[in-house]
Protein backbone atom coordinates (compact mmCIF):
# COMPACT_ATOMS: atom_id res chain seq x y z
CA UNK A 1 0.00 0.00 0.00
CA UNK A 2 1.29 3.46 -1.05
CA UNK A 3 2.70 5.53 1.86
CA UNK A 4 0.15 8.45 2.55
CA UNK A 5 1.61 12.07 2.13
CA UNK A 6 1.21 14.22 4.75
CA UNK A 7 -0.05 17.77 4.67
CA UNK A 8 2.40 20.65 4.82
CA UNK A 9 2.20 23.96 4.86
CA UNK A 10 4.97 25.92 3.52
CA UNK A 11 5.89 28.72 6.23
CA UNK A 12 5.54 31.56 4.17
CA UNK A 13 1.77 30.65 4.54
CA UNK A 14 1.59 30.14 8.16
CA UNK A 15 -0.96 32.81 9.86
CA UNK A 16 -1.64 34.07 13.72
CA UNK A 17 -2.56 31.14 15.71
CA UNK A 18 -2.13 28.26 13.11
CA UNK A 19 -0.37 24.95 14.11
CA UNK A 20 1.20 23.47 10.87
CA UNK A 21 4.35 21.16 9.96
CA UNK A 22 6.29 22.70 7.76
CA UNK A 23 9.80 22.69 6.11
CA UNK A 24 12.04 25.49 6.85
CA UNK A 25 15.62 26.29 6.98
CA UNK A 26 17.52 27.41 9.55
CA UNK A 27 19.36 30.68 8.40
CA UNK A 28 20.64 31.65 12.09
CA UNK A 29 20.86 30.32 16.04
CA UNK A 30 21.93 32.77 18.65
CA UNK A 31 22.51 32.45 21.96
CA UNK A 32 22.06 34.81 24.74
CA UNK A 33 21.17 35.51 28.19
CA UNK A 34 18.30 37.83 29.71
CA UNK A 35 18.54 40.67 32.39
CA UNK A 36 17.84 38.12 35.20
CA UNK A 37 20.66 35.78 33.90
CA UNK A 38 18.43 32.91 32.05
CA UNK A 39 19.82 31.72 29.13
CA UNK A 40 18.00 32.01 25.74
CA UNK A 41 18.32 30.71 22.39
CA UNK A 42 17.50 33.28 19.14
CA UNK A 43 16.48 30.96 16.08
CA UNK A 44 15.64 31.95 12.77
CA UNK A 45 14.34 29.77 10.18
CA UNK A 46 12.86 30.46 6.47
CA UNK A 47 11.65 29.45 3.14
CA UNK A 48 12.24 30.80 -0.13
CA UNK A 49 9.69 34.16 1.13
CA UNK A 50 10.09 34.66 4.30
CA UNK A 51 12.23 34.29 7.23
CA UNK A 52 10.85 34.21 10.98
CA UNK A 53 12.23 34.11 14.48
CA UNK A 54 11.60 31.45 17.07
CA UNK A 55 12.61 32.14 20.47
CA UNK A 56 13.30 29.42 22.81
CA UNK A 57 13.35 30.61 26.08
CA UNK A 58 15.00 28.96 29.39
CA UNK A 59 12.52 27.05 30.18
CA UNK A 60 11.13 25.95 26.29
CA UNK A 61 11.23 22.08 26.15
CA UNK A 62 13.31 22.55 23.02
CA UNK A 63 15.80 25.21 24.36
CA UNK A 64 18.21 21.72 25.18
CA UNK A 65 17.80 20.11 21.79
CA UNK A 66 18.63 22.99 19.74
CA UNK A 67 22.52 22.41 20.12
CA UNK A 68 22.05 19.74 17.86
CA UNK A 69 20.80 22.48 15.12
CA UNK A 70 22.76 23.37 12.32
CA UNK A 71 23.14 26.39 10.63
CA UNK A 72 22.15 25.80 7.38
CA UNK A 73 20.22 22.82 8.08
CA UNK A 74 16.99 22.04 6.62
CA UNK A 75 14.00 20.77 9.61
CA UNK A 76 10.67 19.88 9.18
CA UNK A 77 9.20 21.60 12.17
CA UNK A 78 5.65 21.63 13.79
CA UNK A 79 4.90 25.49 14.66
CA UNK A 80 2.09 27.34 15.56
CA UNK A 81 2.08 31.24 14.68
CA UNK A 82 2.38 33.67 17.47
CA UNK A 83 2.21 37.36 16.70
CA UNK A 84 3.38 39.39 18.56
CA UNK A 85 3.26 42.90 18.68
CA UNK A 86 6.60 44.34 18.56
CA UNK A 87 8.01 41.45 16.59
CA UNK A 88 5.68 40.53 14.43
CA UNK A 89 4.79 37.16 13.39
CA UNK A 90 6.55 34.87 14.99
CA UNK A 91 7.33 30.62 15.49
CA UNK A 92 6.48 28.58 18.69
CA UNK A 93 8.29 25.36 17.92
CA UNK A 94 6.58 22.21 19.32
CA UNK A 95 8.71 19.89 17.84
CA UNK A 96 12.27 19.63 15.13
CA UNK A 97 14.07 17.31 12.81
CA UNK A 98 15.98 17.33 10.07
CA UNK A 99 14.69 16.85 6.85
CA UNK A 100 15.53 13.87 5.13
CA UNK A 101 15.02 12.13 1.01
CA UNK A 102 12.29 10.22 2.34
CA UNK A 103 10.45 13.91 3.06
CA UNK A 104 10.66 14.39 -1.04
CA UNK A 105 6.82 12.78 -1.09
CA UNK A 106 5.26 15.50 1.55
CA UNK A 107 6.77 18.27 -0.78
CA UNK A 108 10.54 18.46 0.63
CA UNK A 109 12.67 20.75 -1.82
CA UNK A 110 15.69 22.36 -0.02
CA UNK A 111 15.56 25.02 -3.18
CA UNK A 112 12.30 26.20 -2.15
CA UNK A 113 13.71 27.68 1.41
CA UNK A 114 16.52 29.44 -0.15
CA UNK A 115 16.23 32.60 -1.69
CA UNK A 116 16.99 32.86 -5.64
CA UNK A 117 16.84 35.20 -8.62
CA UNK A 118 14.65 34.57 -11.47
CA UNK A 119 17.25 34.07 -13.92
CA UNK A 120 19.71 31.20 -14.04
CA UNK A 121 22.87 31.72 -13.27
CA UNK A 122 24.15 29.91 -16.42
CA UNK A 123 21.68 31.98 -18.41
CA UNK A 124 23.39 35.32 -16.45
CA UNK A 125 26.63 34.16 -17.68
CA UNK A 126 25.89 34.33 -20.99
CA UNK A 127 24.40 37.42 -21.23
CA UNK A 128 27.11 39.18 -19.18
CA UNK A 129 29.80 37.76 -21.50
CA UNK A 130 27.81 39.10 -24.82
CA UNK A 131 27.73 42.43 -22.82
CA UNK A 132 31.64 42.06 -22.57
CA UNK A 133 32.23 41.01 -25.93
CA UNK A 134 29.78 44.07 -27.16
CA UNK A 135 30.80 46.74 -25.24
CA UNK A 136 34.33 46.65 -24.09
CA UNK A 137 36.65 48.09 -26.63
CA UNK A 138 40.27 48.76 -25.03
CA UNK A 139 41.25 45.40 -25.62
CA UNK A 140 43.85 45.47 -22.00
CA UNK A 141 40.81 46.26 -20.01
CA UNK A 142 39.04 42.98 -21.89
CA UNK A 143 41.55 40.58 -21.15
CA UNK A 144 41.24 41.54 -17.27
CA UNK A 145 38.17 41.18 -16.58
CA UNK A 146 37.84 38.10 -18.99
CA UNK A 147 41.08 36.87 -16.90
CA UNK A 148 39.74 37.68 -12.93
CA UNK A 149 35.89 35.93 -14.11
CA UNK A 150 37.69 32.73 -15.58
CA UNK A 151 39.72 32.39 -12.17
CA UNK A 152 36.94 32.98 -9.81
CA UNK A 153 34.08 31.75 -12.36
CA UNK A 154 32.86 28.70 -9.75
CA UNK A 155 32.63 31.51 -6.93
CA UNK A 156 31.16 34.20 -9.33
CA UNK A 157 28.86 32.21 -10.47
CA UNK A 158 26.77 31.24 -6.77
CA UNK A 159 28.23 33.89 -4.98
CA UNK A 160 24.77 36.22 -3.02
CA UNK A 161 25.68 40.20 -3.89
CA UNK A 162 25.22 40.78 0.26
CA UNK A 163 24.63 38.66 3.15
CA UNK A 164 21.02 40.76 4.09
CA UNK A 165 21.22 43.71 2.30
CA UNK A 166 20.55 43.30 -1.68
CA UNK A 167 20.51 40.53 -3.97
CA UNK A 168 21.16 38.32 -1.09
CA UNK A 169 20.50 35.18 -2.06
CA UNK A 170 22.20 32.55 -4.42
CA UNK A 171 24.20 34.25 -7.93
CA UNK A 172 22.94 37.59 -6.89
CA UNK A 173 26.60 39.11 -7.16
CA UNK A 174 25.93 37.60 -11.14
CA UNK A 175 22.87 39.11 -11.03
CA UNK A 176 23.62 42.42 -9.43
CA UNK A 177 26.72 42.66 -12.10
CA UNK A 178 24.46 41.64 -15.07
CA UNK A 179 22.14 44.30 -14.42
CA UNK A 180 23.92 47.09 -13.64
CA UNK A 181 26.52 46.51 -16.83
CA UNK A 182 23.33 46.74 -18.94
CA UNK A 183 22.52 49.64 -16.90
CA UNK A 184 25.98 51.02 -17.83
CA UNK A 185 26.37 50.22 -21.30
CA UNK A 186 23.23 52.86 -21.76
CA UNK A 187 24.18 55.72 -19.21
CA UNK A 188 28.02 55.42 -20.69
CA UNK A 189 27.05 55.65 -24.31
CA UNK A 190 24.36 58.21 -23.85
CA UNK A 191 26.45 60.48 -22.00
CA UNK A 192 29.53 60.21 -24.72
CA UNK A 193 27.12 61.32 -27.18
CA UNK A 194 25.77 64.57 -24.83
CA UNK A 195 29.29 65.52 -24.06
CA UNK A 196 30.31 64.56 -26.80
CA UNK A 197 33.52 67.60 -26.93
CA UNK A 198 34.99 65.72 -23.90
CA UNK A 199 38.60 65.27 -24.50
CA UNK A 200 39.00 62.37 -23.27
CA UNK A 201 35.63 60.87 -24.04
CA UNK A 202 33.89 58.85 -21.04
CA UNK A 203 35.65 55.68 -21.23
CA UNK A 204 32.85 53.36 -21.96
CA UNK A 205 35.36 50.29 -21.26
CA UNK A 206 36.35 51.47 -17.77
CA UNK A 207 32.56 52.05 -17.03
CA UNK A 208 31.35 48.52 -17.91
CA UNK A 209 34.66 46.74 -16.37
CA UNK A 210 34.27 48.48 -13.47
CA UNK A 211 30.34 47.28 -13.15
CA UNK A 212 31.65 44.16 -13.64
CA UNK A 213 34.72 44.13 -11.09
CA UNK A 214 33.26 46.37 -8.40
CA UNK A 215 32.04 43.56 -5.98
CA UNK A 216 34.46 40.96 -6.81
CA UNK A 217 36.09 41.48 -3.21
CA UNK A 218 32.78 39.94 -2.01
CA UNK A 219 34.23 36.94 -3.50
CA UNK A 220 36.58 36.63 -0.31
CA UNK A 221 34.63 39.19 2.06
CA UNK A 222 32.03 36.48 2.26
CA UNK A 223 32.19 32.32 2.81
CA UNK A 224 29.05 31.16 0.43
CA UNK A 225 26.57 29.57 2.30
CA UNK A 226 22.85 28.66 0.31
CA UNK A 227 20.87 30.05 3.42
CA UNK A 228 23.12 32.74 4.58
CA UNK A 229 26.83 33.77 3.63
CA UNK A 230 29.12 34.59 6.56
CA UNK A 231 31.44 36.95 6.45
CA UNK A 232 35.14 35.87 6.95
CA UNK A 233 38.45 37.86 8.76
CA UNK A 234 39.30 39.28 5.65
CA UNK A 235 35.99 40.73 4.99
CA UNK A 236 35.07 41.45 8.86
CA UNK A 237 39.41 43.60 8.75
CA UNK A 238 39.33 44.71 5.56
CA UNK A 239 36.27 44.36 3.30
CA UNK A 240 35.52 43.71 -0.17
CA UNK A 241 36.36 46.88 -2.15
CA UNK A 242 40.17 47.18 -0.90
CA UNK A 243 39.95 43.69 -1.69
CA UNK A 244 38.65 44.20 -4.84
CA UNK A 245 40.77 46.75 -5.46
CA UNK A 246 43.72 44.53 -4.44
CA UNK A 247 42.44 41.76 -6.78
CA UNK A 248 42.15 44.03 -9.77
CA UNK A 249 45.57 44.97 -8.99
CA UNK A 250 47.25 42.12 -8.96
CA UNK A 251 45.23 40.92 -12.27
CA UNK A 252 46.57 43.10 -14.24
CA UNK A 253 50.16 42.93 -13.12
CA UNK A 254 50.12 39.41 -14.93
CA UNK A 255 49.06 41.23 -18.12
CA UNK A 256 52.44 42.54 -19.74
CA UNK A 257 52.37 46.59 -20.48
CA UNK A 258 48.84 47.09 -19.05
CA UNK A 259 48.34 50.90 -19.30
CA UNK A 260 49.16 51.95 -16.08
CA UNK A 261 46.32 55.32 -16.37
CA UNK A 262 43.45 53.02 -17.41
CA UNK A 263 44.52 50.67 -14.20
CA UNK A 264 44.60 54.03 -11.95
CA UNK A 265 41.08 54.85 -13.63
CA UNK A 266 39.42 51.48 -12.82
CA UNK A 267 40.79 51.31 -9.20
CA UNK A 268 39.69 54.60 -8.52
CA UNK A 269 36.34 53.74 -9.65
CA UNK A 270 35.87 50.30 -7.25
CA UNK A 271 37.38 52.36 -4.53
CA UNK A 272 34.87 54.74 -4.80
CA UNK A 273 31.85 52.84 -5.72
CA UNK A 274 29.84 53.60 -2.53
CA UNK A 275 29.64 57.15 -3.46
CA UNK A 276 29.65 58.57 0.05
CA UNK A 277 32.39 58.19 2.74
CA UNK A 278 29.78 57.78 5.37
CA UNK A 279 28.74 54.64 3.05
CA UNK A 280 32.09 52.96 3.72
CA UNK A 281 33.38 54.32 0.00
CA UNK A 282 37.33 54.63 0.34
CA UNK A 283 37.06 57.94 -1.86
CA UNK A 284 34.90 60.06 -3.20
CA UNK A 285 34.32 59.62 -7.19
CA UNK A 286 36.27 61.81 -8.96
CA UNK A 287 35.98 60.43 -12.58
CA UNK A 288 32.96 60.91 -15.10
CA UNK A 289 33.31 56.55 -15.12
CA UNK A 290 33.15 56.28 -11.00
CA UNK A 291 30.35 58.83 -10.71
CA UNK A 292 28.84 56.83 -13.00
CA UNK A 293 29.18 54.01 -11.56
CA UNK A 294 28.85 54.72 -8.23
CA UNK A 295 25.10 55.96 -9.36
CA UNK A 296 24.14 52.60 -10.87
CA UNK A 297 25.37 49.97 -8.20
CA UNK A 298 23.30 52.71 -5.61
CA UNK A 299 19.88 52.40 -7.91
CA UNK A 300 20.47 48.79 -8.47
CA UNK A 301 20.69 48.12 -5.40
CA UNK A 302 17.65 50.10 -3.61
CA UNK A 303 15.57 48.89 -6.56
CA UNK A 304 16.38 45.08 -5.65
CA UNK A 305 15.53 45.70 -2.20
CA UNK A 306 12.11 47.60 -2.87
CA UNK A 307 10.88 45.36 -6.04
CA UNK A 308 11.93 42.30 -3.61
CA UNK A 309 10.14 43.43 -0.45
CA UNK A 310 6.82 44.29 -3.08
CA UNK A 311 6.99 40.87 -3.94
CA UNK A 312 7.05 39.41 -0.14
CA UNK A 313 5.08 41.73 1.78
CA UNK A 314 2.44 39.95 2.76
CA UNK A 315 0.59 43.49 4.28
CA UNK A 316 -3.23 44.24 3.51
CA UNK A 317 -3.10 48.19 2.98
CA UNK A 318 -1.18 48.68 0.17
CA UNK A 319 2.00 49.33 1.96
CA UNK A 320 5.11 47.20 2.51
CA UNK A 321 7.01 46.39 5.95
CA UNK A 322 8.89 49.37 6.62
CA UNK A 323 12.00 48.81 4.85
CA UNK A 324 15.21 49.66 7.11
CA UNK A 325 17.74 49.91 4.41
CA UNK A 326 15.46 52.45 2.66
CA UNK A 327 15.40 54.69 5.05
CA UNK A 328 12.65 52.87 6.62
CA UNK A 329 10.18 54.11 4.61
CA UNK A 330 7.28 51.72 3.27
CA UNK A 331 6.24 51.58 -0.28
CA UNK A 332 3.12 51.51 -2.02
CA UNK A 333 2.03 48.37 -4.62
CA UNK A 334 -0.97 49.96 -5.79
CA UNK A 335 -3.43 48.72 -8.12
CA UNK A 336 -2.47 45.08 -9.68
CA UNK A 337 -2.39 45.03 -13.61
CA UNK A 338 -6.17 43.10 -12.99
CA UNK A 339 -7.59 45.77 -11.48
CA UNK A 340 -8.53 43.95 -8.22
CA UNK A 341 -8.50 46.44 -6.17
CA UNK A 342 -10.84 48.77 -7.98
CA UNK A 343 -10.65 51.76 -9.11
CA UNK A 344 -9.72 54.89 -6.14
CA UNK A 345 -13.12 56.17 -4.74
CA UNK A 346 -14.45 59.78 -6.21
CA UNK A 347 -14.63 62.48 -3.36
CA UNK A 348 -17.77 63.05 -1.88
CA UNK A 349 -19.53 66.25 -3.54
Amino acid sequence: MAKMAHVVTRLSDLVDGQEATCFAALVKKTKGVTRTNQPFVRCVFRDKRVKLEAPLWHDHPLIGASEGWTEGGAYRVNVRGKFDVRYGLQLDLLSVRPATPEDTGDGFDFFDLVEEGQIPADELLRKLRHLIDQHIDDPSIRRLVEMVLGEQLDLFKKMPAAQNFHHAYTAGLLEHVWSMTRIGCFLADHYAKYYERLNPPINRSIVMAATILHDIGKLRELDYHPVEARYTAEGKLIGHIQIGRDMVREAASRIEGFPRELLLQLEHAILAHHGKLEFGAAVLPQTLEALLVSHIDDLDAKMNIAACTILRSGTTDGFTERIYALDNRQMYRGASADGEDGPIAAPPA
